[in-house]
């Protein structure tokens, strides 16, 4: 049977389509969204026929049923004949891939013609001798990075270059001309090549933007997505430009039922073609801000950019709009529009009884109106703002048919991390670490959020907070109102780093709000160590490039931003010596140790330039090292004593797994030590540690037999 033409949702789907039966004929899902033949299909026909012979040949002219045998072989047969479709269609050479971006191929390179073609990119750093490179500068969708692409991808080697720019790859085509709009028109090409990855898989697409809590939302309907879904495909931290996008959807695979993709805005038009590559079934708005606007020039243009998601999404799809917000509202959407609220009961989807747990979490109650139902959810983080993502995630939840148990049992699973609204409990402190992002919105979120925390007898909420950036012309503005949001909550006592925070602290100390402002980095955080107390809530928030989560990891032992930065490769990697580190804005980590020698000395510091993100320049520092990294004397079989720099103030997970050493001791300064960081060392006798070292991880010496924790 030729079933070329159909393309299914997921195995499952496909099998469900086929025993389904209305009036005698199998019903096929095919294509396009929601259209089902009306056809007998051609197994039916087949079915038929041979009844037909059956009865001919004397055989009781009735309606033959299938044994499970036949029926398992027959379904096994179209399953291999869809995969084959879907492959046929996926599996692209030189000249198809040509053929789909719309670009003329040239006559030179027809022995290249029939090369398959693993990938497309425009990261030059992720090239392999099947993907084609394509780079082009032209406007503010300028693909490009600081370390010469053109080089990197030559060197690298790939399959063919398509790029704007001089270049001497021989598998190469120069293209100059630019679009109507002043784009190259790579740029076009390359949407192209996008949407038509995206158009072969019939997994549900899921698009998700607004100015504050993205990634939250998203994370948030991930959890009721895994509730349901084995394989949901989910855009990874803030991997959300158009390049990311690509990425993505280059792995869309079957089974895959469902790829939830978050959007940023970055400069006129990102979102715009992000939609172009993505036609979403579902577009999720959080909420309109000023972020970014900067870059866009004014506030119309981004409003116009960010609502294009329901502009280029499927035209029978779905807009899930926060009625909360005015402009939202105000936006006629040409998606159907799927409203939601935190507590407007004007919404199709909202939240009431909403209270405080225990856990610092909330309870509250989800009101179905288009169902006529209710269902009671918890959320085991603190905000009301989590309540609204939770409203939004059962509504999108219902619109994909998942069960309400399961969406409830998603939203309970729910856990921030990294420098998100992350409470944690280092060393014995209380830490609400939010310093990802920020925004005059986001500020008020975190602080709501805040106020829900219990806090212990004696103990202070202090909130240290730091600039918000790319705000443009309303910096100032925005800079002093943050004072008036302080105040209509519980701060004891506001901590200011950065430029323009200062404004905010003079606005406070208007409102007699004790605050105080730091403009470098040193002062404040010996301000933390001189006030902090165990009994404190202390909340850091900034924009991401003001740093502040190198203060925590600093001050409390943590690798927030260690992890956070690595993750979204916001480092480089140098050799100083016989060590490899991790170099970050304000210091580094050893990642691994590459000597011989017996008896190791740590440097207490090295010396490297650094970009200072908040200040805009390049700068030469002395960075401490800080931090002994997961895989630094890991199996090492030649050291057997380190001497450790009162610099050191972490060893993370399994540092030391596995070596030779024998004896380790740590400095005052050391305040924690990761799980398994000295186990499987059949050699170590003693890990001596002061006391100021608050926190020891889990199988800290776990088969090492012959191995003595010490308190010096």
């Amino acid at each position: 049977m030729d079933v070329s033409p159909m393309v299914f949702f997921s195995y499952e789907n496909f099998n469900t389509a086929i025993d389904t039966k209305k009036e005698g004929k199998y019903m096929f899902l095919f294509g396009k969204k929601g259209k089902k033949s009306t056809q007998t299909a051609a197994l039916s026909q087949t079915a038929q026929n041979t009844q037909v012979k059956r009865a001919a040949h004397g055989q009781a002219a009735q309606a033959v049923t299938e044994t499970e045998e036949e029926k398992a072989a027959r379904k096994q047969a179209e399953k291999e004949a869809a995969i084959a479709a879907y492959k046929e269609k996926r599996e692209l050479t030189l000249r198809r891939f040509f053929e789909i971006a719309e670009l003329p191929f040239p006559e030179k390179f027809e022995a290249l013609a029939d090369h398959p073609v693993s990938d497309f990119t425009a990261d030059p750093r992720r090239l392999t001798p099947d993907s084609v490179f394509m780079y082009w500068q032209v406007g503010p969708l300028s693909s490009g990075y600081s370390e010469d692409p053109l080089e990197r991808a030559a060197n690298t080697g790939c399959l063919f270059i398509i790029t704007n720019q001089p270049c001497d790859f021989e598998n190469s085509l120069l293209i100059t001309d630019t679009n109507e709009d002043g784009y190259s028109v790579i740029t076009d090409a390359y949407i192209r090549a996008s949407h038509y990855i995206r158009s072969i898989h019939k997994a549900k697409v899921i698009a998700l933007t607004g100015s504050v809590g993205k990634t939250s939302t998203k994370e948030m309907i991930e959890s009721v997505l895994r509730a349901h879904y084995k394989k949901p495909l989910v855009s990874r931290g803030n991997n959300n430009s158009m390049f990311s996008i690509t990425r993505n959807i280059q792995k869309l695979r079957r089974p895959t039922n469902v790829y939830l993709q978050e959007v940023g805005a970055f400069a006129p038009r990102t979102i715009e073609i992000s939609a172009k590559q993505l036609e979403a079934d579902m577009a999720v708005y959080t909420n309109i801000g000023v972020s970014h606007v900067e870059s866009y020039g004014s506030r119309e243009e981004l409003i116009k950019d960010k609502l294009s998601l329901s502009t280029y999404g499927k035209p029978d799809g779905l807009a899930f709009v926060n009625c909360d917000d005015e402009i939202l509202m105000a936006h006629p959407f040409t998606q159907k529009v799927i409203t939601y609220s935190l507590k407007n009961d004007s919404a199709m989807y909202f939240a009431k009884n909403i209270e405080r747990t225990a856990e610092a979490g909330l309870r509250f109650t989800i009101v179905d109106r288009p169902a006529g139902e209710e269902h009671e959810a918890e959320v085991f983080v603190p905000g009301g703002h989590n309540v609204l993502n939770a409203v939004v995630a059962y509504a999108v939840g219902k619109a994909l048919k998942l069960k309400i148990e399961e969406i409830i049992e998603g939203i309970a699973a729910y856990r921030p991390s990294g420098m998100r609204q992350n409470i944690i409990h280092p060393c014995g402190y209380h830490i609400f670490a939010d310093c990802y992002n920020s925004s005059l919105l986001a500020i008020e979120n975190t602080l709501s959020a805040m106020d829900d925390i219990p806090v212990a007898d004696g103990g202070r909420r202090i909130a240290v907070l730091g600039d918000i950036l790319a705000l443009g012309d309303i910096s100032e503005e925005t800079h002093r109102q943050i004072a008036g949001v302080l105040a209509k909550h519980k701060v004891d006592l506001l901590l200011g780093y950065g430029i323009n925070i200062r404004l905010t602290v003079e606005e406070a100390g208007k409102l007699g709000i004790e605050a105080k402002f730091f403009d470098n980095r040193e002062d404040l955080e010996a301000e933390i160590l001189h006030i902090r107390k165990p009994e404190d809530l202390i909340l850091f928030k900034a924009s991401h490039a003001v740093n502040l989560g190198s203060c925590i990891d600093r001050l409390f032992g943590t690798d927030i931003n260690e992890s956070s930065s690595i993750a979204h490769k916001q480092f480089r990697l140098e050799i100083h010596g016989d060590f490899e580190y991790y170099i970050f804005e304000t210091s580094a980590s050893i990642k691994t140790y590459l000597g011989t020698d017996e008896k190791v000395e740590i440097p207490s510091s090295i010396e490297a330039e650094v970009t200072d993100e908040l200040h805009e320049t390049d700068v030469k520092r002395v960075l401490a090292v800080e931090k002994i990294g997961k895989t630094a004397f890991r199996g090492n079989q030649y050291v057997k004593e380190v001497i450790l720099p009162e610099s050191i103030i972490r060893i993370r997970d399994g540092a030391f797994k596995g070596s030779s050493i024998v004896h380790f001791e740590g400095s005052d300064s050391l305040l924690s030590i990761g799980e398994e960081a000295f186990a499987d060392c059949p050699m170590l006798e003693t890990v001596k540690i002061s006391p100021n070292t608050l926190e020891i991880g889990k199988k800290v010496l776990e088969n090492s037999p012959h191995a003595v924790l010490q308190y010096k």
